[in-house]
């Protein structure tokens, strides 16, 4: 199958082509550049797509669900639901995330998410899991559930491991409780990443962990001790160590958008991951919906627990996009880096997703200038198009 879409704004991973041509060829991208450089070949499908965004597809690496469904509640059809409904907001993959619980239901959750990717849908691919959690500090739980939060436990990270058949890609967890630096190097001797999290590291105890194979800094600034300027913590280790990534939540919730700017501008965007850390609400309107056993209320984007704390977002990765231009003053191009590149590189596929190039998987996604997703293609298939009915985007997977 051949799909030529023509005349929008191209985002390729050092510059924007205003009058582009996107060659997709069955399953990967046969060329993306300047429109007057290429060729629409005959019998091609062809997408006008004059006054819009085409971008690589945008790959969420800590989100927990969104329509209703939750990674940690509806089974391995309900992950497959929410693949089925990320195309519309331009996602094209995804990790799915657990959060702290007892030790058999976060082990079923891994096996719904193995089982989920192994029989994938019309929608955003599972790359890997995010395991959220349980061994963090339940000083810094913020809305994990206090009976899933514990110390590291090796046995059951071993029957973990087991359980995901190689998917974990990211494990959250605070260097700082006992076992925390032989966990991270456990997890890096897998290939797993280690990332800061729902901690209360001191300085020193976070530039431990970060020495033991920690990289990466899961929602910089949430569930972490401020900034003190005589005891700088946790986020200041992060800040300061060139090799950590970090993920931020550009939603004007979470952060202040000046808070987003000083992230990325003291990371660079090469060493930033945008997030949602989006739930079950993301899609519904607001009111009273889950977060694993906790009941999450829904304001506007204020997402709070009965005591105030916030619980996830309704965030979605294309609104990510427009958030942190409006935010940090950064270039569509960085925005984009740091919503499909980075976040590739994060869930170890680089090498196929995260930018327009030549040969790289057909994930492309189009925004209009509000960064409303008009379309949709995952690995060549267009799973998503603004005229579709609700119900064509799950394909028989409606919710019972």
């Amino acid at each position: 199958m051949l799909t030529a879409i023509s005349h929008a704004t191209a985002v390729l991973p050092d510059r924007e082509v205003s009058d582009s041509l996107v060659l997709l060829e069955g399953d990967r991208i046969a060329y993306a550049g300047p429109f007057d450089e290429g060729r629409i070949p005959e019998g091609a499908e062809h997408v006008d797509a004059t006054g819009l965004l085409v971008l690589p597809g945008l790959i969420d690496t800590h989100v927990h669900g969104t329509h209703g469904d939750d990674v940690m509640l509806h089974g391995a059809d309900g992950i497959r639901r929410i693949s089925a409904r990320f195309p519309q907001y331009g996602t094209t993959a995804w990790l799915p995330s657990t959060i702290s619980a007892r030790h058999p239901e976060l082990l079923e959750a891994v096996r719904w998410c193995v089982e989920a990717q192994k029989r994938p849908v019309d929608g955003a691919e599972i790359v890997g899991i995010h395991v959220e959690g349980p061994y963090i500090n339940p000083k810094r739980k913020g809305a994990q559930p206090a009976e899933g939060v514990r110390d590291p436990n090796f046995d059951e990270v071993r029957e973990l491991l087991a359980a995901a058949e190689g998917r974990i890609r990211v494990v959250t967890l605070a260097p700082e409780l006992p076992g925390g630096l032989e966990l991270i190097r456990l997890l890096v001797q897998e290939s797993i990443i280690a990332s800061l999290g729902h901690s209360d590291a001191t300085y020193e105890q976070a530039l431990e962990g970060i020495a033991a194979g920690a990289t990466h800094a899961t929602h910089l600034f949430n569930a972490m001790p401020p900034i003190h300027h005589r005891d700088p913590g946790l986020i200041t280790a992060c800040l300061n160590e060139p090799q950590v990534l970090a993920e931020v939540i550009p939603d004007g919730v979470h952060l202040s958008p000046h808070i987003v700017r000083l992230a990325i501008r003291a990371k660079g965007c090469d060493r930033v991951a945008l997030i949602t850390d989006a739930f079950s609400a993301t899609g519904l309107p607001e009111g009273t919906h889950t977060l694993g056993p906790h009941r999450v209320t829904v304001q506007g984007a204020l997402c709070t627990l009965e005591n105030g704390t916030i619980a996830g977002s309704i965030l979605t990765m294309n609104l990510a996009i427009r958030n942190a231009i409006e935010f940090a003053g950064v270039s569509l191009v960085e925005a984009v880096r740091m919503s499909s590149l980075i976040p590739a590189q994060v869930a170890g596929c680089a090498d196929r997703k995260g930018s327009l190039e030549a040969g790289k998987d057909a994930d492309v996604t189009l925004l209009d200038p509000e960064f409303a997703c008009r379309a949709t293609w995952v690995r060549g298939q267009r799973v998503f198009d603004r005229g579709m009915a609700e119900n064509q985007e799950t394909r028989g997977l409606e919710k019972r």
